[in-house]
């Protein structure tokens, strides 16, 4: 069960991190199998950051969410984390307007990513050690889902809590979404941005 809980680090992602949120359940959920639960837990920390031609800007969301399934006996790992964009805050009300406008906050309120399957990259040397991670699965925002690979580390914290960090660069075009403008077009932000994130699961 400890290496099952090493890969839990691997999945709750948002990643980005991470459509709409459906019921709630990660796939898998209700199958019969006896599992553990984990549940992101309060604190967890979800960001954007980015360049315009004006220099940098950095969103960051206050309501993350999550859930992942640890079955027993070895079976896989199911899990699903999604992020409200109407939680984002840049600092600034009229980017945070511009921001969630290009996202299409309106017809799809969450981001999405929903884990395909996890892998350890390195065993844990310690009780606690940071190890690093890797999950595949497939993200959806604005409305398009894509697959995508997202190397983190995760820990374990004590308590039946495991932590995970980590930074994923995309481009918002990937996603169809065109990178948001201000000031008449005079300000324009570039597609490159990197999503950076520090969750913390505990057992429920």
């Amino acid at each position: 069960m400890d290496r099952l809980r090493l890969l839990l680090a691997a999945v709750l992602l948002p990643a980005a991190l991470l459509g709409a949120a459906g019921d709630g359940h990660p796939a898998g959920h209700g199958t019969g199998l006896s599992a553990v639960r984990y549940a992101v837990a309060p604190g967890s920390r979800f960001r954007i950051d980015g360049t315009s031609t004006a220099g940098a800007w950095s969103c960051a969301a206050s309501e993350v969410a999550g859930a992942a399934d640890v079955p027993e006996g070895g079976a896989a790992v199911t899990a699903e984390v999604t992020v409200s964009l109407g939680s984002f805050d840049c600092g600034v009300a009229r980017m945070n307007r511009d921001f969630r406008d290009a996202l299409g906050a309106a017809a799809h309120p969450t981001i999405r990513f929903a884990l395909d399957r996890a892998e350890l990259l390195a065993t844990e040397e310690r009780p606690g050690a940071w190890v690093p991670v890797r999950a595949i699965g497939r993200l959806r925002l604005a409305g398009v889902e894509r697959t995508v690979a997202i190397a983190a580390e995760g820990r374990r914290l004590g308590d039946g809590r495991v932590r995970l960090r980590g930074t994923h660069p995309m481009r918002m075009t990937t996603f169809g979404v065109t990178p948001p403008s201000g000031m008449l077009g005079l300000v324009r932000a570039r597609d490159a941005v990197v999503v950076a994130f520090d969750l913390t699961a505990a057992t429920r």
